[in-house]
């Protein structure tokens, strides 16, 4: 399954979030990547074609199986170079995630963790 950087992005935001409660709002999502509402629900229509996320009653959102476990695969590594950054360049923990995650997606996919 091919995904973009950005698709790749809304995912792992989705997993990281749903650690905390697995029913997530738009707008949480939406507040963890610095983007509007609406470009959180476009994203979670092409999430929801290729199988990886579903959008619930009263607009929850859930990550499907395939999701969870493609995302959880990345989550370690990019855990572990998000509290570098942090450490590095004293970031507050969205702002580590987020330059962690922007690198983590940006590596061609076979040079990803498998």
């Amino acid at each position: 399954m091919e995904l973009t950087k950005t698709h790749l992005k809304y995912l792992l935001a989705l997993y990281r979030l749903s650690q905390k409660r697995p029913d997530l709002p738009s707008m949480e999502v939406a507040r963890l990547l610095g983007v509007s509402k609406p470009s959180v629900v476009r994203m979670l229509e092409v999430l929801m074609e290729q199988g990886l996320a579903v959008k619930a009653r009263y607009g929850k959102i859930y990550l499907t199986d395939t999701g969870f476990l493609m995302a959880k695969r990345l989550s370690a590594p990019l855990e572990r170079y998000a509290a570098q950054l942090q450490q590095e360049f004293s970031l507050s923990d969205d702002e580590a995630w987020n330059a962690a995650c922007a690198a983590i997606c940006s590596l061609p996919e076979e040079k990803r963790p498998a």
